[in-house]
Protein backbone atom coordinates (compact mmCIF):
# COMPACT_ATOMS: atom_id res chain seq x y z
CA UNK A 1 0.00 0.00 0.00
CA UNK A 2 1.24 3.47 -0.86
CA UNK A 3 2.10 5.76 2.06
CA UNK A 4 -0.17 8.79 2.47
CA UNK A 5 1.20 11.77 4.37
CA UNK A 6 -1.18 14.01 6.28
CA UNK A 7 -0.62 16.91 3.92
CA UNK A 8 -1.37 14.62 0.96
CA UNK A 9 -4.66 13.58 2.54
CA UNK A 10 -5.50 17.27 2.96
CA UNK A 11 -4.86 17.87 -0.74
CA UNK A 12 -7.24 15.08 -1.78
CA UNK A 13 -9.76 16.09 0.88
CA UNK A 14 -9.86 19.70 -0.34
CA UNK A 15 -9.94 18.64 -3.98
CA UNK A 16 -12.99 16.37 -3.67
CA UNK A 17 -14.80 18.97 -1.58
CA UNK A 18 -14.17 21.78 -4.06
CA UNK A 19 -14.75 19.75 -7.22
CA UNK A 20 -17.59 17.42 -6.21
CA UNK A 21 -18.92 18.76 -2.91
CA UNK A 22 -18.02 15.46 -1.24
CA UNK A 23 -17.09 15.24 2.43
CA UNK A 24 -14.01 13.14 3.18
CA UNK A 25 -13.59 12.72 6.94
CA UNK A 26 -10.22 12.29 8.68
CA UNK A 27 -10.93 8.69 9.65
CA UNK A 28 -10.97 7.73 5.96
CA UNK A 29 -7.23 8.43 5.45
CA UNK A 30 -6.11 4.81 5.88
CA UNK A 31 -8.79 3.29 3.67
CA UNK A 32 -8.25 6.00 1.05
CA UNK A 33 -4.55 5.16 0.77
CA UNK A 34 -5.48 1.52 0.27
CA UNK A 35 -8.06 2.36 -2.40
CA UNK A 36 -5.73 4.71 -4.29
CA UNK A 37 -2.80 2.29 -4.48
CA UNK A 38 -4.12 0.46 -7.59
CA UNK A 39 -4.79 3.81 -9.27
CA UNK A 40 -1.18 4.89 -8.75
CA UNK A 41 0.02 1.60 -10.18
CA UNK A 42 -2.25 1.90 -13.24
CA UNK A 43 -1.20 5.50 -13.84
CA UNK A 44 2.47 4.81 -13.09
CA UNK A 45 2.62 7.46 -10.41
CA UNK A 46 4.93 7.26 -7.41
CA UNK A 47 3.06 9.25 -4.74
CA UNK A 48 -0.30 10.66 -3.67
CA UNK A 49 1.06 14.12 -4.46
CA UNK A 50 1.67 13.02 -8.06
CA UNK A 51 -1.87 11.65 -8.14
CA UNK A 52 -3.23 14.98 -6.90
CA UNK A 53 -1.44 16.86 -9.70
CA UNK A 54 -2.78 14.32 -12.19
CA UNK A 55 -6.32 15.04 -10.96
CA UNK A 56 -5.73 18.77 -11.21
CA UNK A 57 -3.80 19.18 -14.43
CA UNK A 58 -3.77 16.07 -16.61
CA UNK A 59 -5.48 16.48 -20.00
CA UNK A 60 -7.50 13.30 -19.44
CA UNK A 61 -8.27 14.01 -15.79
CA UNK A 62 -12.06 13.78 -16.22
CA UNK A 63 -11.94 10.01 -16.49
CA UNK A 64 -9.83 9.85 -13.35
CA UNK A 65 -12.29 12.13 -11.57
CA UNK A 66 -14.93 9.49 -12.24
CA UNK A 67 -12.61 6.74 -10.99
CA UNK A 68 -12.00 8.68 -7.78
CA UNK A 69 -15.71 9.27 -7.16
CA UNK A 70 -16.35 5.57 -7.63
CA UNK A 71 -13.69 4.77 -5.01
CA UNK A 72 -15.09 7.28 -2.52
CA UNK A 73 -18.76 6.34 -2.69
CA UNK A 74 -20.51 3.12 -1.75
CA UNK A 75 -22.09 1.55 -4.83
CA UNK A 76 -23.51 -1.44 -2.95
CA UNK A 77 -27.27 -1.70 -3.40
CA UNK A 78 -29.99 -4.28 -3.97
CA UNK A 79 -33.52 -4.60 -5.32
CA UNK A 80 -36.42 -3.40 -3.13
CA UNK A 81 -34.22 -1.52 -0.69
CA UNK A 82 -36.00 0.55 2.02
CA UNK A 83 -39.37 -1.01 1.27
CA UNK A 84 -41.40 1.40 3.45
CA UNK A 85 -40.78 4.16 0.90
CA UNK A 86 -41.57 1.81 -1.97
CA UNK A 87 -44.90 1.01 -0.32
CA UNK A 88 -45.66 4.75 -0.17
CA UNK A 89 -44.79 5.01 -3.86
CA UNK A 90 -47.09 2.15 -4.85
CA UNK A 91 -50.02 2.87 -2.54
CA UNK A 92 -50.08 6.67 -2.26
CA UNK A 93 -47.92 8.49 -4.78
CA UNK A 94 -48.72 6.61 -7.98
CA UNK A 95 -52.52 6.68 -7.42
CA UNK A 96 -52.30 10.44 -6.74
CA UNK A 97 -50.32 10.97 -9.93
CA UNK A 98 -52.78 8.87 -11.90
CA UNK A 99 -55.74 10.90 -10.65
CA UNK A 100 -53.98 14.17 -11.43
CA UNK A 101 -52.91 13.09 -14.91
CA UNK A 102 -56.33 11.72 -15.82
CA UNK A 103 -57.87 15.11 -15.08
CA UNK A 104 -55.33 16.74 -17.37
CA UNK A 105 -55.57 14.00 -20.02
CA UNK A 106 -51.80 13.57 -19.72
CA UNK A 107 -50.79 9.90 -19.60
CA UNK A 108 -47.06 10.36 -19.15
CA UNK A 109 -44.88 9.68 -16.14
CA UNK A 110 -41.14 10.15 -15.75
CA UNK A 111 -39.18 8.83 -12.78
CA UNK A 112 -35.46 9.37 -12.22
CA UNK A 113 -33.24 7.22 -10.02
CA UNK A 114 -30.45 9.70 -9.21
CA UNK A 115 -27.20 8.10 -8.14
CA UNK A 116 -28.58 4.85 -9.51
CA UNK A 117 -25.34 2.88 -9.12
CA UNK A 118 -25.66 -0.50 -10.89
CA UNK A 119 -29.37 -0.10 -11.60
CA UNK A 120 -31.15 -2.10 -8.91
CA UNK A 121 -33.24 0.86 -7.76
CA UNK A 122 -34.24 1.91 -11.28
CA UNK A 123 -35.38 -1.60 -12.19
CA UNK A 124 -37.21 -1.85 -8.85
CA UNK A 125 -39.15 1.30 -9.70
CA UNK A 126 -39.97 -0.13 -13.12
CA UNK A 127 -41.32 -3.31 -11.50
CA UNK A 128 -43.48 -1.28 -9.11
CA UNK A 129 -44.92 0.65 -12.06
CA UNK A 130 -45.76 -2.51 -13.93
CA UNK A 131 -47.15 -4.25 -10.85
CA UNK A 132 -49.23 -1.28 -9.70
CA UNK A 133 -51.78 -1.60 -12.49
CA UNK A 134 -51.80 2.19 -12.74
CA UNK A 135 -49.86 2.54 -15.97
CA UNK A 136 -50.22 -0.72 -17.85
CA UNK A 137 -52.44 0.46 -20.65
CA UNK A 138 -51.91 3.45 -22.93
CA UNK A 139 -49.53 5.22 -20.57
CA UNK A 140 -46.13 6.52 -21.64
CA UNK A 141 -43.90 5.62 -18.69
CA UNK A 142 -40.15 5.84 -18.33
CA UNK A 143 -37.64 5.25 -15.54
CA UNK A 144 -34.23 6.87 -16.07
CA UNK A 145 -31.25 5.88 -13.95
CA UNK A 146 -28.42 8.43 -13.75
CA UNK A 147 -24.99 8.23 -12.15
CA UNK A 148 -21.66 10.02 -12.57
CA UNK A 149 -19.80 6.69 -12.65
CA UNK A 150 -19.72 5.25 -16.18
CA UNK A 151 -18.63 1.83 -14.88
CA UNK A 152 -21.81 1.32 -12.85
CA UNK A 153 -23.93 2.68 -15.72
CA UNK A 154 -22.45 -0.02 -17.95
CA UNK A 155 -23.33 -2.66 -15.36
CA UNK A 156 -26.88 -1.31 -15.10
CA UNK A 157 -27.30 -1.47 -18.87
CA UNK A 158 -25.98 -5.04 -18.88
CA UNK A 159 -28.67 -5.96 -16.37
CA UNK A 160 -27.07 -9.07 -14.83
CA UNK A 161 -27.14 -9.44 -11.05
CA UNK A 162 -25.91 -11.87 -8.42
CA UNK A 163 -27.91 -13.54 -5.70
CA UNK A 164 -27.13 -10.85 -3.14
CA UNK A 165 -28.76 -8.15 -5.25
CA UNK A 166 -32.01 -10.10 -5.56
CA UNK A 167 -32.02 -11.55 -2.02
CA UNK A 168 -35.15 -9.67 -0.88
CA UNK A 169 -36.91 -9.61 -4.25
CA UNK A 170 -40.33 -11.31 -3.97
CA UNK A 171 -40.09 -14.75 -5.65
CA UNK A 172 -42.99 -14.09 -8.02
CA UNK A 173 -41.32 -10.90 -9.28
CA UNK A 174 -37.99 -12.64 -9.63
CA UNK A 175 -39.66 -15.19 -11.88
CA UNK A 176 -41.67 -12.61 -13.81
CA UNK A 177 -38.95 -10.06 -14.52
CA UNK A 178 -35.67 -12.00 -14.50
CA UNK A 179 -34.16 -14.89 -16.38
CA UNK A 180 -31.68 -17.20 -14.64
CA UNK A 181 -28.28 -16.96 -16.29
CA UNK A 182 -25.39 -18.94 -14.84
CA UNK A 183 -25.00 -17.98 -11.19
CA UNK A 184 -26.95 -14.75 -11.68
CA UNK A 185 -30.13 -13.23 -13.02
CA UNK A 186 -30.67 -11.17 -16.18
CA UNK A 187 -33.35 -8.48 -16.40
CA UNK A 188 -36.05 -9.34 -18.93
CA UNK A 189 -37.00 -7.14 -21.87
CA UNK A 190 -40.30 -6.10 -20.26
CA UNK A 191 -38.30 -4.04 -17.74
CA UNK A 192 -35.72 -2.82 -20.23
CA UNK A 193 -38.44 -1.32 -22.43
CA UNK A 194 -39.30 1.30 -19.83
CA UNK A 195 -35.86 1.73 -18.22
CA UNK A 196 -32.79 3.59 -19.51
CA UNK A 197 -29.52 4.87 -18.06
CA UNK A 198 -27.34 7.95 -18.53
CA UNK A 199 -24.07 9.25 -17.17
CA UNK A 200 -24.99 12.47 -15.34
CA UNK A 201 -23.25 14.62 -12.75
CA UNK A 202 -26.01 15.59 -10.31
CA UNK A 203 -24.59 19.11 -10.11
CA UNK A 204 -25.41 19.39 -13.83
CA UNK A 205 -28.85 17.79 -13.51
CA UNK A 206 -30.76 20.64 -15.15
CA UNK A 207 -28.55 20.37 -18.23
CA UNK A 208 -30.04 16.92 -18.84
CA UNK A 209 -33.67 17.32 -17.77
CA UNK A 210 -36.01 20.10 -18.87
CA UNK A 211 -37.91 22.25 -16.40
CA UNK A 212 -41.12 20.65 -15.06
CA UNK A 213 -40.42 17.41 -16.93
CA UNK A 214 -40.21 14.86 -14.10
CA UNK A 215 -42.82 13.42 -11.75
CA UNK A 216 -40.64 11.62 -9.21
CA UNK A 217 -36.96 11.63 -8.28
CA UNK A 218 -35.40 8.97 -6.07
CA UNK A 219 -32.05 10.12 -4.67
CA UNK A 220 -31.49 7.83 -1.71
CA UNK A 221 -28.26 7.48 0.24
CA UNK A 222 -26.46 9.87 -2.10
CA UNK A 223 -26.50 13.33 -0.53
CA UNK A 224 -25.03 11.92 2.71
CA UNK A 225 -21.69 12.24 0.90
CA UNK A 226 -22.25 15.94 0.09
CA UNK A 227 -21.58 19.11 2.03
CA UNK A 228 -24.60 21.35 2.75
CA UNK A 229 -23.96 23.69 -0.17
CA UNK A 230 -23.79 20.78 -2.60
CA UNK A 231 -26.95 19.23 -1.14
CA UNK A 232 -28.74 22.56 -1.57
CA UNK A 233 -27.54 23.00 -5.15
CA UNK A 234 -28.51 19.43 -6.01
CA UNK A 235 -32.04 19.46 -4.59
CA UNK A 236 -32.72 22.92 -6.02
CA UNK A 237 -31.81 21.48 -9.42
CA UNK A 238 -34.21 18.63 -8.77
CA UNK A 239 -36.97 21.12 -7.90
CA UNK A 240 -36.55 22.85 -11.26
CA UNK A 241 -36.83 19.56 -13.15
CA UNK A 242 -39.81 18.29 -11.14
CA UNK A 243 -43.36 19.22 -11.99
CA UNK A 244 -45.05 21.60 -9.51
CA UNK A 245 -46.60 18.57 -7.76
CA UNK A 246 -43.49 16.38 -8.10
CA UNK A 247 -42.06 14.07 -5.45
CA UNK A 248 -38.55 13.59 -4.08
CA UNK A 249 -37.51 10.46 -2.17
CA UNK A 250 -34.35 10.69 -0.04
CA UNK A 251 -32.72 8.06 2.16
CA UNK A 252 -33.98 7.50 5.71
CA UNK A 253 -30.95 9.25 7.22
CA UNK A 254 -31.17 12.23 4.85
CA UNK A 255 -33.21 15.38 5.50
CA UNK A 256 -33.85 18.74 3.87
CA UNK A 257 -34.36 20.49 7.20
CA UNK A 258 -32.30 23.71 7.24
CA UNK A 259 -31.30 23.05 3.61
CA UNK A 260 -34.16 24.43 1.49
CA UNK A 261 -37.81 25.48 1.69
CA UNK A 262 -38.64 24.38 -1.84
CA UNK A 263 -40.18 21.11 -0.61
CA UNK A 264 -42.98 20.13 1.75
CA UNK A 265 -42.27 17.02 3.86
CA UNK A 266 -44.97 14.33 3.69
CA UNK A 267 -44.97 11.86 6.58
CA UNK A 268 -46.13 8.27 6.27
CA UNK A 269 -45.70 5.22 8.50
CA UNK A 270 -41.99 4.43 8.41
CA UNK A 271 -41.21 6.95 5.68
CA UNK A 272 -40.84 10.65 4.95
CA UNK A 273 -40.87 11.93 1.38
CA UNK A 274 -40.91 15.43 -0.12
CA UNK A 275 -43.20 17.23 -2.54
CA UNK A 276 -42.37 20.43 -4.36
CA UNK A 277 -44.20 23.43 -2.93
CA UNK A 278 -46.73 24.92 -5.33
Amino acid sequence: MVEMKQEEFRLIQEFVNEQFGLILSEDKAGSLANKLTPRLVDLRLSSITDYYYHLKFSQDNKSEHHNLISLLTNNETYFFREDAQLKVLAESVLPAIKENRMRKKDRRIRIVSAGCSSGEEAYTLAMILLESGQFLWEWDVQVIGVDIDQAVIAKAEEGIYGGRSVSVTPPQLLERYFRKEGDGYRVKEVLRRITSFRQVNLLEFTDHFAEDSLDIIFCRNVVIYFNDNTVRETVEGFAKALRPDGYLFLGHSESLARITKLYEPLRFTGAVIYQTRQ
